[in-house]
């Protein structure tokens, strides 16, 4: 009983957006069920696939890709407090090195939020958000 209704419950919060197995854990425990009762349904969620951290990882840095949002650092952070493992996280993170996100990135900065900054304080900027191969890219 106890089983069918934790099901019932993360399938709801799973219906508005995916997420990751510990947000999905984190919302049942806020909701006092057993930890056996937790390990059962991620077990069983993740079994149908609707819990599926690596998928999620893909989904998030693609979308971060597409908007230009983060840095690699920082959606390495971001998937951390998400309760991701981090030697997943880097592994997926292979992919922004074989791009020029980061320097896309840094461009769409430089160009919008940081077009009227000095330059100690744009790189400043940058270092903060992880983008320290600022010199790189541009040779500076």
């Amino acid at each position: 009983m106890e089983f069918e209704v934790a099901k019932e419950k993360a399938v709801k919060y799973l219906m508005t957006a995916k997420k990751t197995e510990y947000e999905v854990k984190q919302k049942l425990k806020k909701s006092n069920f057993s930890d056996e009762v937790i390990y059962q349904v991620t077990k069983y969620l993740k079994e149908l696939g609707y819990i599926n951290d690596e998928d999620y990882i893909d989904a998030y840095i693609r979308q971060c890709m597409r908007l230009l949002t983060y840095s690699g650092f920082e959606i390495k952070q971001k998937l951390l407090q998400k309760g991701i493992k981090k030697d997943i996280i880097e592994k997926k993170l292979e992919i922004l090195k074989n791009t020029d996100y980061e320097k896309r990135l840094i461009e769409k900065l430089i160009n919008g939020k940081l077009k009227n900054m000095d330059e100690l304080d744009r790189k400043k900027y940058l270092y903060r958000r992880g983008l320290g191969n600022f010199d790189d890219i541009y040779g500076e």
